[in-house]
């Protein structure tokens, strides 16, 4: 008996995640799509330094770039930005993309 308990109680909970997520604010979501409509336009460059000072001083240089998939498809940060807002808030945006 405990053990079909705890299988359904599992079941429930498994099956919970699967629900689809409440929209968020259209405004909350026009500020979120703003970056990925921006990140359409160009890539991501992130340029850092570091130095460590103890028995022996060490430096060191990083360099990261992030490209994203709609940079690297061409696609127009207009229709990106659109399409991102009414899939996460099911409305679209009530005001342009401003970059």
């Amino acid at each position: 008996m405990m053990r079909s308990v705890c299988i359904g109680v599992a079941a429930t909970v498994g099956l919970t995640g699967c629900t689809k997520p409440e929209p968020i604010t259209v405004e909350r979501a026009m500020a979120i799509c703003t970056e990925r409509a921006r990140d359409a336009v160009k890539p991501n460059v992130n340029v850092g330094v570091g130095v460590g000072i103890g028995k022996r001083v060490r430096t060191g240089v990083g360099i990261g770039i992030e490209l994203s998939s709609d940079y690297l498809k061409g696609r127009d940060p207009e229709e990106v930005y659109e399409e991102c807002v009414v899939a996460k808030s099911g409305e679209k945006p009530t005001q342009p993309l401003t970059l």
